[in-house]
């Protein structure tokens, strides 16, 4: 396959389904429907069997209960009209307790878009991509029995805007992501308190960006990466990675890139203390394998880079997971232009006017004010049982 470079393939996604219809599903439809918003489809295989790939489809909301969304070749997409699964309002349909996946995109149905779920309770996976070219976005993927999101092999797959939380039974072999792959994109995700790695991506990843991700509360490394051997290319940028087992690990590490992080206080894995950023080949990165510069870690990085700093960051209030800079914070300014990534994690396009921030929350006042978070319970961000309503929409708040 002709390979494609990252922003040729995000070009592709924002100008497709120009001509797609869409249909409609929903868990109260029924099989006889003509698949439109007021008479829906009753299951997803219906609705795909009737109007194949190359379209929209539209779930309502509702809770979708033991079912595997599965996506075979025949139902591919295209660049310019990609297939689309979308939930109607962000989180409100509901996937929960397939047997094996909630989500599951075999190989060779390339160009697919999921949209918007949450899904939960899966035996195995909460969303897997075994194809090129799929977009995961806008979704919440939580306590599935292994992987939140697993992708394997694959190349210009992009996860974004994701909170992926609560996953996992396993330290060793459950993760919040679980991927490799060639020209991956892995996004302005939140990755909290899975029962293994945050991000653990494995066994080859090349020319791959990690940015923009806040990874906090996962039991063992925040990320894991094995570079694809003499390629590598990745880049970890503008990541904040706080409170996990350890931090960053790089094996294989060739021409990769790690800027522009917030690493801190990643103890929680008693049994290794090998620091910050580590390199799985047991030695001192070589000016060949890695730049490690422009990050702010505790304990202190030792090893190249002069830019790299360790103070305490502070965080608006890290005791409840709220990891915005405050006004006096050393991380404001402080990151490299020439490595920051073009959009921050609020998917704002950066201007060359301004400063960049260090970690993956740039420096915004508005979002200091108590107002922002008064709807949160008790101003914790998360969902509680009840309160479900309150956790906040991370991506909208600096539009308010």
């Amino acid at each position: 396959m002709k390979r494609l470079s990252i922003a040729t393939i995000a070009l592709m996604f924002f100008a497709c389904n120009l001509y797609a219809e869409t249909y409609w599903v929903a868990s109260a439809g029924k099989p006889s429907a003509k698949g439109t918003e007021n008479d829906p489809f009753p299951t997803i295989q219906e609705a795909l069997k009737r109007a194949g790939g190359g379209n929209v489809f539209m779930f309502q909301p509702g809770l979708y209960v033991g079912v595997q969304v599965t996506v075979t070749p025949e139902y591919a997409g295209t660049p310019q009209q990609p297939t689309v699964f979308k939930s109607q309002e962000k989180y409100k349909a509901i996937l929960h307790g397939s047997p094996t996946h909630n989500i599951y995109v075999r190989k060779g149905c390339n160009w697919v878009i999921i949209d918007g779920f949450e899904s939960s309770g899966a035996r195995y996976t909460g969303i897997k991509s075994d194809a090129d070219f799929t977009v995961i976005r806008n979704c919440r993927i939580h306590n599935n029995a292994l992987q939140g999101i697993e992708a394997h092999n694959v190349s210009g797959t992009v996860m974004e805007n994701n909170i992926i939380e609560y996953n996992g039974e396993n330290l060793q072999f459950s993760h919040g992501i679980y991927a490799d792959g060639d020209a991956l994109v892995i996004r302005n995700n939140i990755i909290r308190f899975n029962s293994g790695w945050g991000l653990h991506l494995y066994p080859n990843i090349a020319n791959s960006k990690i940015e923009n991700n806040l990874i906090f509360g996962n039991e063992r490394w925040g990320i894991c990466l094995y570079s694809k051997p003499e390629t590598g290319s990745n880049r970890i940028v503008n990541n904040t990675i706080v409170f996990n087992g350890a931090g960053v690990a790089v094996k294989n590490a060739h021409d990769e890139i790690i800027v522009n992080n917030i690493i801190v206080n990643n103890t929680r894995w008693i049994f290794d203390k090998a620091g910050p950023i580590q390199n799985l080949d047991g030695n001192v990165f070589k000016k060949s394998e890695a730049l490690i510069d422009y990050n702010l870690c505790v304990p202190a990085l030792i090893m190249a880079g002069p830019n790299n700093m360790s103070f305490d960051p502070l965080f608006l209030d890290a005791q409840k997971g709220v990891f915005y800079l405050k006004t006096n914070s050393p991380a404001i300014g402080k990151g490299s232009k020439e490595y920051a990534p073009e959009g921050d994690f609020f998917n704002r396009r950066r201007t060359e006017e301004r400063a960049v921030d260090l970690g993956c929350f740039p420096y915004e006042p508005s979002l200091l004010s108590p107002e922002i978070r008064k709807s949160w319970y008790y101003q914790w961000p998360f969902v509680f049982k009840g309160h479900s309503e309150t956790m906040p929409d991370f991506w909208e708040l600096s539009k308010q």
